[in-house]
């Protein structure tokens, strides 16, 4: 019996370990509420596409050897079965239903199986491609999570980040992606392959064709501008910049790929693809000039176009419809063209785009006074990601943030940081070491679609971040006849940590009784003056990780004073 060589025995074991981590992490993002920031969330789905390359990647590997001993054992068994008179039959009985699926499946016609896969393929990313154009048209679930997600983005930008978005989008630019396509063009031109450079100018004019004609089909409206000199004027499905990304990365990825024999430069190249047209997506949505169902969709169409693409060519040097063989393909000086192009971003970008961020303005509806009639008018429950209502309010305060932010500080409450992602990887692993990371970002949570505009949270006597007093705090699009502001609040015990799902996503457990964390609160802030007011019926229910809380349905009114 031949042994199993190291090469096999290390694939087999990467396809293995990838294996299992891809459906945890299908898991995971299928669990969009649990995550502590969309930033996680949007890592969370790059990692899964890399994971499902490297097991296609390891699994072919690692069979290598098997399939070829199982390809030549089904075709022996094919060629018993062609044998058989009832199949013989079969075979000669001439239809125009059966020669056109012969010719679908014949792997020696050009307009056989290589065209059908391609079709196929496209189809499936077109299908997709509709489900969310669907969604957006109808303003179904998925627009809930782009209203959210976009309304978070400002509470989450550091100077560091923007910059390097900033980058990051340059490199789908019309400029960058202008001078990409006349790089290639001349690489290609030099060996005589004219034929493929052309092929970059056609799928750029294609490319561009779908984009207009689909932003104009559409005509969604873009979010509210985040910098005073950085908006786009068009429609905003689907992105331009992701559909540029998708096909012209691409197709420039696919000819690396050809240019390359090795099976690792090869993995390498298409994980750099996924990754670099990830980063452009969220780059768009970073910087606010995009809803996430437009990148989703726009990597979608643009998949679909590239696998055209992509099909056409091999399948006209494959059967060398232009007279050239599968090697004239290599060219392995295209490996400048994205070392260009990123050094071109990076320097050009700040020139370009200019981020001057925009003071959002808040509209304010007057109410006369507060009570248990009144406040009914005011958003009364936080929201996950997806829309899915949680723990009513149970503070109500009357003042500016000023005031509030001198009142939970001065007794020994902390603010917490941002939910970036840094900022919540930190927290991950400060929390897991038992350590105390005393201005840990929250998980956002949302109030009418918007985050949180603060948060607070005090250490108990354990002085580990596994377990803290934490409050959430809103301002309201409201404010009393006199003009003071209206904040909602809601608040819970972190008991612990706990880890949710097969796929065990850490988060923290709450206490179910949310009245004594209002209890707590207003005993630590040593409020003297308050009343109750009944914002709902007690009840019951979960929050984003499915923990219980019940409720009296009450909250703190306070007055904070003149400000």
């Amino acid at each position: 019996m031949k042994k199993i060589d190291a090469n096999t025995l290390i694939h087999s074991i990467v396809a293995f370990f990838s294996f299992f981590s891809l459906l945890g992490n299908v898991y995971l993002v299928s669990k969009v509420d649990e995550f502590a920031s969309p930033l996680l969330f949007a890592l969370g789905l790059v990692i899964e596409l890399l994971l499902i390359v490297i097991f296609a990647y390891s699994f072919v590997r690692a069979l290598k050897q098997p399939l070829h001993i199982l390809t030549s054992v089904l075709l022996s068994a094919w060629a018993g079965i062609l044998t058989n008179p009832y199949v013989k039959r079969v075979r000669d009985a001439k239809t125009p239903v059966k020669e056109w699926l012969t010719t679908r499946v014949d792997h020696k016609n050009p307009s056989g199986l290589l065209l059908t896969f391609g079709i196929v393929l496209s189809l499936d990313f077109s299908i997709n491609f509709v489900g969310i154009l669907r969604e957006v048209e109808t303003h179904g679930p998925i627009t809930r999570i782009d209203t959210r997600v976009i309304n978070l983005m400002p509470s989450i930008r550091t100077p560091l980040q923007t910059a390097f978005f900033r980058s990051i989008t340059f490199t789908a630019n019309y400029e960058t992606v202008l001078l990409l396509v006349v790089l290639v063009g001349v690489i290609l031109w030099r060996k005589r392959q004219a034929m493929l450079a052309a092929v970059f100018i056609v799928a750029l004019i294609v490319e561009e064709i779908s984009a207009y004609a689909l932003k104009q089909l559409v005509g969604r409206e873009r979010p509210s501008p985040s910098f005073s000199d950085y908006h786009a004027n068009s429609f905003s499905f689907p992105s331009g910049h992701v559909l540029r990304a998708s096909v012209l990365f691409g197709l420039l990825s696919y000819l690396l790929y050809r240019s390359v024999k090795s099976s690792l430069l090869r993995l390498g190249i298409v994980l750099s693809y996924i990754i670099s047209v990830a980063l452009v997506a969220l780059s768009r949505v970073y910087l606010g000039i995009h809803y996430p169902s437009d990148v989703l969709a726009s990597f979608l169409i643009g998949s679909a176009l590239l696998t055209l693409i992509i099909t056409g060519i091999e399948i006209t040097i494959r059967y060398e419809l232009w007279g050239q063989s599968l090697s004239s393909v290599n060219n392995r000086l295209l490996g400048i063209v994205p070392i260009v192009v990123v050094l071109v971003s990076i320097v050009a970008s700040p020139i370009f785009i200019h981020l001057t961020p925009i003071a959002a303005e808040q509209a304010f509806t007057t109410i006369r006074t507060l009570n248990d009639t009144t406040v009914k008018r005011l958003p009364l429950y936080s929201e996950t990601l997806t829309g899915k209502t949680m723990e009513p309010i149970n503070f109500i305060y009357l003042g500016t943030r000023p005031q509030l932010e001198r009142l939970f500080l001065s007794h020994g409450w902390y603010k917490a940081d941002p939910s970036t992602l840094s900022n919540t990887l930190k927290a991950l692993s400060i929390g897991f070491q038992g350590r105390q990371y005393l201005n840990a970002p929250v998980t956002p949570s949302y109030l009418a679609a918007k985050p949180e505009n603060l948060a607070f949270q005090k250490p108990t006597k354990s002085n580990s971040l596994r377990q803290r007093h934490h409050t959430r705090l809103w301002r309201t699009n409201y404010r009393l006849a006199g003009g003071r502001e209206i904040w909602v609040a809601t608040a819970s015990f972190d008991e612990g940590i706990e880890f949710v799902g097969p796929a065990k996503l850490p988060t923290h457990r709450i206490n179910p009784n949310i009245d004594a964390e209002r209890a707590y609160i207003a005993g630590s802030l040593e409020l003297k003056e308050f009343r109750y007011l009944q914002v709902v019926n007690p009840q019951a229910g979960t929050n984003a990780s499915g923990d219980i809380f019940f409720t009296d349905g009450k909250a703190l009114l306070i007055n904070l004073g003149p400000g």
